[in-house]
């Protein structure tokens, strides 16, 4: 029977967003099970830190570091050609970096915003993906893992701009793993939607109620369940606080239905600072 460690050992994951949150787990997860890891982040101070205690903690394991905005096209290569270098392969990688949207409505959101959860959640996502694919198509067995959210499946008031980046790397690993299925079918395509995962991503003011009502479930149970998911080949992965209920109201609930029990629960959060009638966002731009 093939163990978790013994399906790891040895191979090659890249993770990024690894300097805190979900990232630092999964980066723990698969130390401990004795892969090689290339854990990057945007935080230098963060993934150094990271990095260290891994070594000590796992008998000086192989760990790379790099310092990136992950929405940066050109540090993709340079960063998996320097994993490639030192570790022989890539095996395996994580797209788990990403960043909160505004926690505000549609109108009170600047464009400025919307571009860069979407460069960082979506656009980053998207040059990993590709970028990656060389490395993994020499491997007799490899897999892409794309972090959405449970908001990749309902789209919550306050998180247009969020879950617009999250449905979108569900649409884009959903073809993904359709075209990899028929050219490259060592190649495991998986999508993983997180509920309430305990990570420090919200940071603005108005998602702290939101957070401490939901993001209850530690990382640490995230990133075991992604390992065992995806040496079982389970290309959704669904896990997480309130992540059951959502991914089957998603699927049975009229959007009439859904969208009125959503509102209901975030209106309990008292996330409505910006829904009035003369907010400037209805109001006909003067362009003189």
């Amino acid at each position: 029977m093939t163990t978790l460690s013994s399906f790891y050992l040895d191979k090659t994951v890249v993770i990024t967003g690894a300097g805190s949150g979900i990232g630092k787990a999964l980066a723990q997860c698969f130390a401990n099970l004795g892969a090689r890891l290339a854990i990057a982040d945007i935080d230098a101070e963060l993934i150094e830190n990271v990095a260290e205690t891994l070594r000590k903690e796992n008998n000086d394991i192989e760990v790379l570091t790099a310092v990136f905005d992950v929405a940066e096209k050109s540090s993709w290569q340079s960063f998996l050609k320097e994993a490639y270098k030192r570790h022989g392969k890539i095996d395996m990688l994580i797209n788990n970096a990403g960043i909160e949207g505004s926690s505000k409505p549609v109108w009170a959101t600047s464009d400025e915003t919307l571009e860069r959860v979407m460069s960082v959640n979506f656009f980053a996502m998207v040059n990993g993906s590709k970028a990656v694919l060389p490395y993994l198509a020499e491997r007799p067995w490899a897999a892409l893992v794309n972090v959405s959210s449970i908001f990749g499946l309902i789209g919550p008031p306050n998180t247009a701009d969020y879950a617009a980046s999250k449905f979108a790397i569900r649409g884009y690993t959903e073809s993904l793993h359709a075209e990899l299925s028929q050219i490259h079918p060592q190649i495991q395509v998986h999508l993983v939607h997180p509920g309430g995962i305990n990570t420090n991503i919200t940071r603005v003011e108005e998602s702290q109620a939101f957070k401490s009502k939901f993001l209850t479930t530690p990382p640490s149970d995230l990133a075991n369940f992604i390992a065992k998911s995806v040496m079982r080949n389970q290309p959704r992965i669904v896990f997480g606080n309130q992540s059951t209920l959502v991914k089957l109201a998603s699927r049975l609930l009229p959007l009439n239905w859904l969208s009125k029990l959503i509102s209901q629960e975030m209106k309990k959060l008292n996330m409505t600072a910006d829904y009035t009638k003369d907010h400037p966002g209805f109001k006909i731009k003067d362009n003189k």
